[in-house]
C-alpha cells in the first residue's frame, strides 16, 4: 500500500514538473511564439540554420539579446524560449518549414 502512495505522489510530482516546463500551453504554443517573434525581423531559414547547432546557454544569450532589441517574447518565457529552440533537431519544428 505504501508503495502505491510513493508511486502515486511520484507521478503527480512528475507531471507537475513537465507542465511546469512546457509552459502554459505547451510546447507546440512555444513554437509558435518563437516562430512569430523571430520571423519578424528574420527569415526562418536563418533561424534554422542554428537549430541544432547551439546550446540552451546559446538560445538564452540569443533570446535575450533579441528580447532587448524588441522581440516579442516575455522575459518570463525567455528560458522556456531557449529550452524549447535548443530541444529541437536540426531542421525540426516551426522554424524549418
Amino acid at each position: 500500500m505504501r508503495s502505491g502512495k510513493l508511486l502515486g505522489g511520484l507521478v503527480a510530482c512528475i507531471l507537475v514538473m513537465l507542465f511546469a516546463l512546457a509552459g502554459v500551453g505547451g510546447a507546440s504554443d512555444m513554437g509558435e511564439t518563437v516562430k512569430q517573434a523571430c520571423s519578424r525581423c528574420h527569415s526562418t531559414k536563418r533561424i534554422c540554420l542554428n537549430v541544432g547547432v547551439k546550446s540552451t546557454e546559446g538560445w538564452k544569450s540569443t533570446v535575450t539579446k533579441m528580447v532587448s532589441k524588441g522581440a516579442q517574447i516575455p522575459a518570463d518565457q525567455i528560458d522556456a524560449a531557449a529550452d524549447y529552440l535548443s530541444g529541437l533537431a536540426p531542421g525540426d519544428g516551426p522554424l524549418c518549414q
